[in-house]
């Protein structure tokens, strides 16, 4: 009977570790295997570029992802297209204009299940000091205790936050459309 009991206990507890080890939220951000890159077209051709500094707070469990949140902030200033003479376009007023917002936010309110098992994210992107709503649409997998990968794209149009001022607000230039994607590896 004590045995019975003693193993009772020991089941209950051992129970109780799994579930806070699956219920766990709070994820940090594995720098050197993250990124946040994006897709823009110039003159009917596309080109990817990444931004090089950028930080990420996940707080997010697939059993309850209502609860979840993600906040992302990049600094424009660290964008890399492959191309010196666009970076620096990149850097002008016009654009990203980094002297006056060195920092663009994504903040998500709500985050909800999809049908597919992939979620989405209900979010305000602050870019060059405009707020706007946006969505990204991710996956997140947790391949090992502790380990995780969220990857996901928001569909942004450049003008809404003033990106690309001037001459460059003309779209037949530069396609208003552009996807951002964030590809997060993550540990508890």
């Amino acid at each position: 009977m004590v045995f019975r009991s003693k193993l009772l206990i020991f089941i209950s507890i051992g129970a109780l570790g799994v579930n806070y080890i699956t219920q766990a939220a709070e994820w940090s951000t594995v720098r050197s295997s993250s990124s946040v890159t994006f897709v823009a077209t110039q003159e009917g051709s596309q080109f990817q570029g990444l931004f090089e500094t950028f930080s990420a707070e996940v707080d997010f469990d697939t059993t309850d992802p209502n609860s979840g949140q993600i906040i992302g902030i990049v600094e424009p200033a660290s964008v890399n297209s492959g191309d010196a003479e666009r970076d620096a376009t990149l850097l002008d007023r016009d654009w990203f204009d980094p002297n006056n917002y060195p920092e663009s936010k994504f903040e998500s309110e709500r985050i909800e299940e999809m049908e597919d098992g992939s979620y989405r994210a209900h979010a305000q992107l602050t870019l060059r000091g405009i707020t706007n709503p946006v969505v990204m649409d991710f996956t997140f997998e947790s391949s090992e205790i502790n380990r995780g990968n969220l990857s996901g794209t928001v569909k942004i149009n450049r003008l809404d936050f003033g990106v690309g001022q001037g001459f460059w607000a003309d779209t037949s230039w530069v396609a208003n459309e552009v996807n951002v994607r964030v590809n997060l590896s993550l540990e508890q």
